[in-house]
């Protein structure tokens, strides 16, 4: 990957040529208006011109960024694993590609990161042969209930362009109790399932109340299970684990893509350990200071728009299951397995939560929405094997659920009473009877969780300026929080994408070509810029 150019090596023509180049790289993206300085006075007349200077007019400024430097030695402690994650993978995820494997445990905890010691897995991703002076690092940090930094990795490797990937190492981080980074496992199978099934349109106390205890009995395990450490799986103690990566690795300043969860641990990152901080790009971060409420509607809002784009992808190709109204035959097939749940083949009762549960999942990942069109058209006919397929990875013992509602509960101090979560459930109903309640509920999973004694990190970051990546139809996390975190941060830039999803990068040429730029050459988007979907 090449070193950025400086300002005292360009030459006028030079210059000239690079403002095209940067040009050419927005032309993809809509951007707001500009302004031009002017270039000369004029008082009645004639025109009188602007004396020229003494000395060559400046050059563009150098930049905020830092260079694209190979680490000073090869990381030491990854094992070969290429033939493992291969055979595990298979070749079509892959993308074709001679994708390279090599794993290692991560000792951490030793920075005051939480109250006890854990190891974090970290896959490393190479494409092709690596450079004489060695890879780029770039890290990626994925999500805690979704996928992990390792297979957010593979993914980029096998879908990224190739001048980006390009003399680079990728490493995947997964997040304390997920992935190969030791995965909690503290709630029972059972109550998983319960949580899951549970009524999505509840909307009083009483209707509620399933919920609530099953939410009780979860927490009562975990803090068993887990004792001292149920409090660390969270975001400030991710950033900490995630310095200490950064030593391992061996380099001055990491360079890190991150999406949801893991986003939030690196603008937390960025903020404690500025002079660690190398090109960073969050797509889809999540406001901390958000309300669960506010949230909820916002998620709400964004799952809608997922669907609507759902349904255009679905109608789009020939052989959609749905029909051509989806988002109306969706509705029909939740309301038709509330009326009468299913029945798996474990003898799981599946319930029209179960199905939302799916649907809201399936939404976050557009390169499986065919098989959720097929999955929930085969409940529709009375078969919930598709609808249970989509549920697995998540429902499996370390498969993600436990952590997700562990960070969840462990990043808030907000504990909302059964009947606030009522009142907010029946107004967010009323507005979105879809979506509304179903989100709401997030709030009565951390009651009788303990309530922390450190506030959301806000506040500017004082390293070099960020990328993020906001994506209109993400049901995760919402649009709105992006825009906020990109305002707290400071000197953050905001790529707006209006597709859906969780994580837009690499999944346009606007994206690719933005982020790309920003990580490859180190030209930041001018702010404003908009990717269509």
């Amino acid at each position: 990957m090449p070193r950025p150019t400086t300002r005292a090596a360009v030459g006028l023509v030079p210059k000239v040529v690079l403002l095209l180049v940067a040009a050419l790289m927005l032309g993809a993206c809509a951007v707001g208006p500009s302004q031009r300085p002017p270039v000369a006075t004029r008082v009645d007349d004639p025109m009188i011109p602007v004396p020229a200077p003494e000395t060559a007019l400046p050059g563009p400024p150098p930049s905020l960024l830092p260079p694209l430097l190979p680490a000073p030695a090869a990381p030491a402690g990854f094992t070969d694993c290429t033939s493992e994650i291969r055979t595990s993978m298979g070749a079509a995820a892959l993308g074709g590609r001679d994708l390279r494997f090599g794993c290692q445990s991560v000792p951490v905890g030793g920075r005051g990161g939480g109250s006890s010691r854990a190891e974090v897995g970290v896959l490393q991703v190479t494409v092709g042969p690596v450079p004489p002076g060695g890879p780029v690092a770039v890290a990626v940090v994925g999500d805690a209930g979704g996928p992990t930094g390792s297979e957010r990795a593979v993914r980029l490797a096998a879908s990224a362009p190739a001048p980006m990937l390009a003399g680079t190492a990728l490493y995947g981080v997964d997040l304390r109790g997920t992935g190969n980074s030791e995965p909690v496992d503290c709630i029972t199978p059972s109550t998983r399932e319960a949580l899951v099934d549970s009524d999505p349109l509840a909307a009083d106390p009483v209707a509620l109340a399933p919920l609530r205890e099953t939410a009780t009995t979860a927490a009562r395990t975990c803090t068993q299970v887990l004792e001292n450490a149920l409090t660390d799986y969270r975001t400030g103690v991710d950033a900490e684990d995630l310095e200490e990566v950064r030593i391992t690795l061996g380099v001055d300043r990491l360079h890190v893509v991150a999406v949801g969860d893991g986003a939030g641990v690196l603008a937390a990152w960025a903020r404690r350990y500025p002079a660690s901080v190398g090109r960073t790009v969050l797509d889809g971060v999540a406001d901390p200071t958000t309300t669960f409420s506010q949230r909820a509607r916002e998620r709400a809002a964004a799952a809608r728009e997922a669907l609507t784009a759902f349904s255009s992808d679905c109608t789009a190709r020939p052989d959609c299951p749905l029909g051509p109204d989806p988002a109306g035959v969706v509705a029909g097939i939740l309301m038709n397995v509330r009326a009468a749940p299913l029945t798996g083949a474990d003898g799981r009762r599946v319930t029209d939560g179960t199905v939302t549960r799916a649907l809201v999942t399936g939404l976050a990942e557009p390169s499986r929405w065919p098989g959720l069109a097929t999955a929930i058209a085969s409940a529709g006919q009375g078969d919930p094997a598709g609808v249970l397929g989509l549920l697995a990875p998540l429902e499996v013992d370390g498969g993600g659920f436990d952590a997700g509602v562990l960070m969840t509960c462990n990043d808030t101090v907000e504990r909302p009473t059964p009947d606030q979560v009522a009142t907010d459930a029946e107004r967010a109903r009323a507005a979105d009877p879809l979506f509304g309640a179903y989100f709401a509920h997030d709030a009565l999973l951390c009651g009788s969780w303990p309530v922390p004694t450190e506030a959301p990190e806000v506040g500017p970051a004082a390293g070099p300026p960020s990328l993020v990546v906001g994506t209109r139809g993400d049901p995760v996390t919402p649009l709105a929080g992006s825009e906020r975190v990109t305002t707290q941060l400071g000197s953050a830039t905001l790529v707006t994408w209006l597709g859906a999803g969780h994580g837009a990068y690499p999944a346009t040429p606007c994206i690719r070509d933005a982020v790309g730029g920003y990580l490859r050459d180190g030209v930041l988007p001018q702010a404003g810029t908009v990717c269509p979907p």
